[in-house]
């Protein structure tokens, strides 16, 4: 299974920066689903999802496994669970964080919400992502893919053909 999506048009200070973004169906708590959308993020360790848009959508959650989420922008509150969503016809179960509401430091008001993301976890396990000019490109990766590319990323290792991450590209 290979889906090829159109990035979504965004510009950052008249900058045009296209982002990959896809929707997709998750469990809510009376078994039926939800339709949202989420930013493809690969520098995300696991998927999030604010807890107000979690409310609004039923998605269920618990508050037993708190913590912190860390980003770019400063750090919230989390709780750790999981989600069932559905991408391309088959259904997942991995972790996500549910994250509270970012304080504006200086006005000490809440800010907006964030568009839910997509992390690694689970989700590059078992799809391959790429960027290609405008487009997402994700493609589904059976067990004997995953079998292989391990073997492949291996026998990149032991060549010497994997550029190390502490040294300049």
């Amino acid at each position: 299974m290979k889906v090829r999506l159109a990035l979504e048009p965004s510009a950052s200070d008249g900058e045009s920066c296209p982002r990959p973004v896809v929707r997709l169906q998750v469990r809510d708590r009376y078994g039926a689903f939800a339709a949202l959308k989420f930013r493809v993020d690969s520098q995300a360790d696991v998927t999030t999802i604010p807890i107000s848009l979690a409310e609004r959508e039923a998605i269920p959650f618990t508050k037993a496994a708190p913590g912190t989420a860390r980003g770019i922008s400063g750090r919230v509150k989390k709780y750790r669970d999981r989600i069932g969503l559905v991408i391309a016809g088959r259904e997942h179960d991995w972790p996500c964080d549910f994250t509270e509401p970012a304080i504006d430091p200086e006005t000490k008001q809440p800010l907006p919400a964030l568009t839910p993301v997509l992390g690694r976890a689970g989700f590059l396990g078992e799809y391959a992502i790429s960027i290609d000019g405008d487009y997402l490109i994700i493609t589904r990766i059976g067990p004997i893919r995953r079998w292989l590319r391990r073997l492949l990323h291996e026998l990149w290792r032991l060549a010497g053909m994997v550029h190390p991450v502490d040294r300049p590209l």
